[in-house]
């Protein structure tokens, strides 16, 4: 069965990234959470998507120019009071459940990898002893490279779409080069995967497949009867009905 995945706590319902929607989120019957981390000034890991507050925060700037203590004031955009919250308290709200967590390590506002920060994730994760229920997720292949140099056995996931295929020189060396790391997953966005999906079938197997974003009703009934691993979606309700029978 293909496994639901609620996209940035399922943004579409409540405020993305935000833990009253997490918590929401994580009463819900779907399989897995995605969500984005990024480092902060003072050596933390906060959740958020982007590098910079302006788009979902009431702040603007850069996430890595504030403390963990400043983006515990800092509050989101239509989030019922809802701050920035740490790393370690979005996994506390998922932790008693049966969900994937699908943990996307984000790069700076200049694309570059935060120094040290995939050690302090895995660290975290360790400590919650969620390890064994993660997947390491990222666009950048050195990224998750380094995840498996601090641990091999850890679960990783490639996010790609026609961008990042581009700056890899194409959709070729770039599954060459994720593929190269054993059992790596991959989610592909929808504009790519529609144009060949038999092409990624065949070079990464439906047990490693999934496809990002799915949130219409078509458009998630279409990909959840696809043989692949997942689908992710702002729309995690909306997949939950269609796995039921409506």
């Amino acid at each position: 069965m293909v496994m639901i995945v609620a996209h940035r706590g399922a943004r579409n319902l409540w405020a993305e990234n935000g833990l009253s929607g997490f918590r929401r989120t994580a009463a819900l019957a779907a399989d897995a959470v995605e969500f984005d981390v990024h480092g902060t000034r003072d050596g933390g890991v906060v959740v958020i998507h982007d590098a910079t507050l302006d788009r979902t925060t009431d702040a603007s700037g850069l996430v890595v120019d504030r403390t963990v203590a400043e983006l515990g004031q800092i509050r989101l955009r239509d989030g019922r009071g809802d701050t920035v919250p740490t790393l370690e308290a979005v996994l506390e709200v998922f932790r008693p459940t049966g969900y994937e967590i699908q943990l996307e390590i984000k790069t700076d506002a200049l694309g570059r990898p935060y120094a040290g920060l995939e050690q302090k994730v895995v660290d975290i994760t360790r400590r919650l002893c969620l390890m064994e229920r993660t997947l390491f997720t990222s666009f950048a292949p050195e990224v998750l490279e380094t995840i498996r140099a601090i641990d091999p056995r850890a679960g990783i996931l490639a996010s790609v779409d026609r961008r990042s295929a581009e700056m890899m020189g194409g959709v070729g060396p770039m599954l060459d080069r994720f593929l190269a790391m054993e059992g790596c997953a991959m989610a592909v966005h929808v504009a790519l995967m529609e144009v060949d999906p038999e092409f990624f079938l065949r070079r990464i197997g439906g047990d490693r497949l999934g496809v990002w974003m799915a949130n219409t009703a078509d458009e998630i009934a279409h990909w959840m009867g696809q043989p692949i691993r997942q689908i992710t979606t702002d729309r995690p309700d909306l997949a939950i009905l269609e796995r039921d029978g409506g």
